[in-house]
């Protein structure tokens, strides 16, 4: 069975992705083909995540393996999709920048009964993914950022604080 996912961006409104992959594939296989079309740096860490319907985090699928005590996470090497997406509708959140909590939105749009498909590919694409890192956001001239003169404002002497806030207690 071939599953169709779509793939979006809070951060791109335009940014949308439709990927047809077999059910029988690994999540690194999915993995793989998100960062493949949105031009991301494959050596950097990414999890998926499943979801309830309200896209609250569950159960983490990581490219990192874990101990076996950890049954909230679960390696994406070694699980298949069809482990457990199941139901048209069902959402991941697959997190790209762990340290910025930057992720895209993952849902299984359709299930197709072909059994022809030799390997993942993207089926529909639409719009540029935001950038992998933050830091690759400030070359961009819609990102407003902090001159250097700014960065530093003074609130006063020591003594104003006592004037506003009082002395405090130890």
């Amino acid at each position: 069975m071939v599953c169709v996912f779509e793939i979006s961006s809070i951060e791109n409104s335009e940014f949308k992705r439709l990927i047809q992959i077999i059910s029988g594939d690994t999540f690194e296989d999915l993995h793989r083909i998100i960062q493949n079309t949105s031009n991301f740096d494959q050596s950097q860490l990414a999890s998926f995540f499943l979801t309830d319907d309200n896209w609250k985090k569950q159960i983490e699928i990581s490219l990192l393996d874990s101990d076996k005590s950890n049954k909230r996470v679960i390696s994406m090497r070694k699980t298949k999709l069809d482990e457990y997406i199941s139901e048209i509708g069902q959402k991941l959140v697959y997190v790209f920048d762990f340290f910025n909590e930057r992720y895209f939105y993952v849902e299984l749009k359709e299930k197709l009964m072909k059994t022809d498909l030799k390997e993942p590919f993207v089926a529909y694409e639409k719009g540029n993914a935001p950038s992998q890192f933050l830091i690759n956001d400030l070359e961009n001239p819609e990102v407003e950022t902090i001159d250097r003169d700014e960065s530093y404002k003074s609130f006063g002497d020591l003594e104003d604080y006592y004037e506003i806030f009082g002395e405090m207690d130890a």
